[in-house]
C-alpha cells in the first residue's frame, strides 16, 4: 500500500510539474511578444508617418521602404520565439539572396518585391496590437489567480479586514479560506485559456510568417502534384512488396524450418538411448533450427508484422508499445470507422510509431513513455510522448527526417515539440480517406 500511495504521488508530482513547465512555457511565449513589439512600435510607426507625409519628397520613399524592410529582422525574431516555445525550426520564407550580389540597394529591391516582406510587415501591425492584448491576459489572470490563493494572508495587510479581488469579495477569515479553492479552480481555468490561447497563436504565427514564398513557376504546382502522388505509389508498391515478402517467409521457410524442428525433435526421440555423440549433434541441430527460427519470426516481423495485415492497426500498435523496451502506455481509439483504413496509411502509421519508438528508446534517456492514436475526422492522429531529456531536432539526424517523408507521402505532417530537458512530444496527422 506504500509504494502504491508513494507511486501515485510520485506520478502527481510529474504532472504537476509538467503542467507548470508548459503554463510558464505559455505565459513567457505570450508575455515575451511585447518586448519584442515596443522597439519596432517605437521606430516604425512614428517612420511610416513620416515617410508618409514626406512620399512626395525625395525621403519619403526611403522612410517607407525601410519601414517596410524593417518586418524582415521582426519575423526573424519571431520565428526565433517560436522555436523557443514550440521546439520546432520554423523555415523562412525568403529567397536565399546574398547582400552581396549586386549590392544593398539590389538586395533590398529584391525583398521588397517577395510576398515574404509585406507578410510579415502585416504580421509586425497585427502583433504589436496583440502583443499589448497578451501581457494584459497574461499578468491579469496570474495576479487574480495569486490574489486568490493567497487571499487568508492578503487579508492581514487590510486595513479594514476586507479583501476585494476583482469579482470576489471577503470579510471574515472564513471566506478569505475560501477563496483559496476558487483560485484553485481559477488556477485551472487560466491554464486551460492561456496554454491552448499560446498554441493557437504560435499556430498563427506560423502560418503567416512562412506565407508569401517566391511563386513557383507555371505549372510548376501541377508537377509537385504528380511528385507527391508517384511517391506515394512508389511507398504503396513498397509496401505491397513487404508483405509479399513477409508471406513468401511465413509460408515457405517458417514452415520448413518448422518441420524441420519436429523432425529432429522426433530423432532425439530415436537417439535416446543411442550413441551418446550423435545424440549430442542431434541436441545441437534441434537447438540451432529453434534459434534460426526465433530470428526468421523477428526478421519477418520486422518485414511486415502479420498483426497488422491480420488484426489490424490497433492491435499492432498495443503489441508494439508491449515490446518496447521503455514502459510505454498505449491508447488506441478509432471510433467506429465502418472499415479499415486503407493499406498504405495503416503501414505509414505503424511504422512511424516504430520509427517513433525506436527514437525513444536510443536518444531519449526516458524511463515512461505514450503511444495514442486517434481519428479525427478524416485524418489519423498519432501522438508519441516520452519523459526524456528532450533536444530532438531533425537537422541532426535521429530518424526523423525519414519518419517525415514517409508521412510526406500521404500528404500528412510531422510536429515536434522537444525543449531541452524535455519532454519529447511527436504529432502526426495522416489523412485516412479511402
Amino acid at each position: 500500500m506504500r509504494l502504491q500511495v508513494q507511486g501515485s504521488t510520485a506520478a502527481l508530482h510529474t504532472l504537476l510539474r509538467r503542467k507548470s513547465k508548459q503554463l510558464g512555457r505559455s505565459a513567457l511565449y505570450l508575455v515575451g511578444g511585447l518586448p519584442v513589439a515596443l522597439p519596432w512600435m517605437v521606430v516604425c510607426f512614428p517612420t511610416i508617418a513620416l515617410g508618409a507625409a514626406t512620399a512626395l519628397f525625395a525621403i519619403g520613399l526611403p522612410l517607407l521602404a525601410a519601414a517596410a524592410l524593417s518586418g524582415i529582422p521582426f519575423g526573424t525574431v519571431e520565428r526565433a520565439r517560436l522555436r523557443l516555445f514550440t521546439g520546432r525550426k520554423v523555415p523562412t520564407p525568403h529567397a536565399p539572396h546574398a547582400r552581396e550580389d549586386g549590392g544593398l540597394l539590389a538586395w533590398a529591391w529584391r525583398r521588397l518585391r517577395e510576398r515574404a516582406t509585406w507578410w510579415e510587415l502585416g504580421y509586425a501591425v497585427v502583433h504589436c496590437f496583440l502583443a499589448i492584448a497578451d501581457f494584459a491576459l497574461v499578468v491579469g489572470s496570474l495576479l487574480l489567480t495569486c490574489s486568490l490563493l493567497a487571499a487568508p494572508l492578503l487579508r492581514g495587510f487590510t486595513h479594514d479586514g476586507e479583501l476585494r479581488v476583482a469579482v470576489f469579495q471577503a470579510r471574515t477569515g472564513l471566506q478569505a479560506a475560501l477563496l483559496v479553492p476558487c483560485g484553485v479552480v481559477v488556477l485551472v481555468v487560466v491554464f486551460l485559456v492561456l496554454t491552448r490561447y499560446a498554441d493557437l497563436r504560435a499556430r498563427l504565427a506560423t502560418g503567416v510568417l512562412t506565407r508569401g514564398g517566391i511563386c513557383s513557376a507555371p505549372g510548376q504546382d501541377e508537377k509537385i502534384g504528380q511528385l507527391v502522388r508517384s511517391r506515394a505509389r512508389i511507398l504503396g508498391a513498397f509496401d505491397a512488396e513487404r508483405r509479399r515478402i513477409e508471406r513468401d517467409l511465413h509460408d515457405g521457410a517458417q514452415q520448413r524450418l518448422t518441420a524441420l524442428i519436429m523432425t529432429l525433435g522426433l530423432a532425439r526421440l530415436e537417439l535416446a538411448e543411442s550413441d551418446p555423440a550423435a545424440r549430442q549433434l542431434v541436441d545441437k541441430a534441434h537447438q540451432e533450427a529453434r534459434t534460426t527460427l526465433s530470428e526468421l519470426r523477428d526478421l519477418v516481423h520486422g518485414i511486415y508484422p502479420a498483426a497488422l495485415t491480420d488484426r489490424g492497426l490497433p492491435t499492432a500498435l498495443t503489441a508494439l508499445a508491449e515490446d518496447c523496451v521503455v514502459p510505454t502506455e498505449a491508447e488506441v481509439d478509432l471510433g467506429d470507422m465502418g472499415t479499415r483504413p486503407p493499406e498504405a496509411v495503416e503501414a505509414a502509421t505503424y511504422f512511424v510509431a516504430c520509427e517513433a519508438l525506436t527514437n525513444v528508446v536510443k536518444h531519449s534517456g526516458a524511463t515512461e513513455a505514450r503511444l495514442s492514436l486517434r481519428r479525427t475526422g478524416s485524418r489519423l492522429v498519432l501522438e508519441v510522448y516520452d519523459n526524456g531529456v528532450g533536444g530532438a531536432d531533425a537537422d541532426a539526424g535521429s530518424g526523423l527526417l525519414g519518419l517525415a517523408d514517409r508521412v510526406a507521402a500521404f500528404e500528412g505532417s510531422v510536429h515536434v515539440s522537444s525543449p531541452d530537458g524535455g519532454p519529447t512530444r511527436l504529432h502526426v496527422e495522416i489523412p485516412c480517406v479511402s
